[in-house]
């Protein structure tokens, strides 16, 4: 089928014929409804606040794009990138058996393609699946939810940790022009606790759009590490919404490495419901090709008391890039004791590179600490010139003021393997 430019009819076939997702009328119903609101509300624009300095149409590659029914990709693929025991793997789209493996999952938890629990845990996911995306705020989850291809579903039990990390590859592989719209739902059950791994990356891929919607629920105490890697090819475009719901004396970690895509806009949302919640967000994107764009919105709400939010983003940026950041804190009223941090931090190694840096501040509450900031700037000279006065060459020590100043966000990352594994996908240059 043609992409975001189809007619009803062809929506209605892709929904309905194509053999790897299961016909359910509701599913159908709900997906045609909200692919057509996003038609009548049309691409977001630079004269809407949240899409001030990301012109989307115009940037998207490729204007029409198809998405896969069939799944299209070689058995002799390895998924030697894969870093844990347990991965789940999709190829441009649709989920690559033979490349994944589970068996070190405990027998208690819950892991299976979205397709799949569709068929087996219906009435568990539906709620998930008819989330209602407000389409001024997330026009891209609204067309996800349109154009839904598969992706991740993951239940975590009550009281349980799952020791080792659950990662989760997107590889694109096609040569011509596609689309992708993965959607992944976790759920983690009361004192559980887990950690997930999500990878985007190309194989020979070009030009094609990941529309990527992540669902995170953690309950009472449960405790959740999220870690995403998006190094994507410099043609692509990569749009995604991590969406956070926790309860009380729930954590929430994230950290989010860029490198990769032509354009790439990510939304943190988190909703902090219910008091003790605590969120600890971190982020570094890489940017050193002309033209790249990238584009980080972040954004929690403190609904209950007694929150914790701590929010540090960096930039590296080369060349004639672009990065945009826009951190906000919202404090609803009647809640108190909310402790909130925001930092966004550039740095940059070019004349013509370029940064737009938003940090917010929304506080309807009293008896709240919140902080927020922001800087962008260069090498430091005197740093530059004490390992130049110590023989060291210039790149190399300008390779070491950066590798320090990106270090603070590595740190962020527990698990050694994880944190070693992160660095070398992100310094590998193209």
């Amino acid at each position: 089928m043609s992409g975001i430019t189809a007619s009803q009819t062809n929506l209605e076939m892709c929904f309905t014929q194509n053999p790897h997702f299961p016909r359910k009328k509701w599913l159908n119903d709900f997906r045609l409804q909200q692919f057509k609101q996003f038609l009548h509300a049309g691409f977001p624009a630079r004269k809407d606040e949240l899409w001030k300095y990301t012109e989307i149409k115009e940037n998207l590659i490729p204007e029409k794009m198809g998405i896969l029914c069939e799944p299209l990709y070689s058995e002799k693929f390895s998924a030697a990138t894969a870093i844990s025991n347990i991965v789940f793997v999709f190829i441009n789209g649709h989920f690559a058996e033979k490349l994944s493996n589970t068996q070190a999952l405990p027998p208690q938890v819950t892991l299976c393609m979205i397709s799949q629990a569709l068929e087996t845990h219906e009435d568990k996911i539906k709620p998930y699946l008819l989330r209602e995306f407000d389409v001024k705020r997330f026009p891209f989850a609204k067309l996800n939810a349109g154009m839904m291809t598969n992706g991740m579903f993951l239940e975590i039990p009550k009281n349980i940790t799952v020791t080792t990390p659950i990662h989760l590859l997107f590889i694109n592989t096609k040569q011509h022009e596609f689309m992708t719209n993965p959607r992944n739902i976790i759920i983690a059950g009361q004192h559980s606790n887990v950690t997930i791994i999500e990878d985007h990356f190309a194989e020979n891929a070009q030009h094609y759009f990941t529309n990527a919607v992540t669902d995170i629920h953690a309950a009472e105490n449960a405790r959740v590490n999220y870690y995403k890697i998006q190094d994507d090819h410099l043609s692509a475009t990569h749009i995604a919404n991590v969406l956070v719901e926790q309860k009380q004396d729930s954590c929430v970690k994230t950290v989010f490495l860029s490198k990769g895509a032509r354009l790439e806009r990510e939304d943190l949302s988190i909703w902090q419901q219910e008091r003790g919640a605590e969120t600890d967000m971190h982020g570094l994107y890489v940017l050193r090709h002309d033209q790249q764009h990238v584009d980080h919105h972040v954004h929690v709400d403190h609904l209950a008391a007694n929150g914790t939010s701590s929010m540090l983003y960096k930039g590296i940026l080369e060349k004639k890039s672009h990065a945009v950041f826009n951190g906000k804190v919202y404090v609803h009223p009647a809640t108190k004791q909310i402790n909130a941090h925001q930092a966004n931090h550039n740095l940059l190694l070019s004349t013509e590179a370029e940064v737009n840096s938003k940090p917010e501040l929304e506080i309807y509450a009293e008896d709240v600490k919140c902080t927020h900031g922001a800087t962008i700037g260069q090498l430091d000279n005197e740093s530059l010139f004490y390992l130049l006065s110590r023989g060291i060459e210039k790149n190399e020590a300008h390779k070491i003021l950066t590798r320090a100043f990106a270090e603070e966000i590595y740190n962020k990352i527990e698990d050694t393997v994880i944190r070693q594994y992160m660095q070398k996908r992100m310094s590998d240059h193209d």
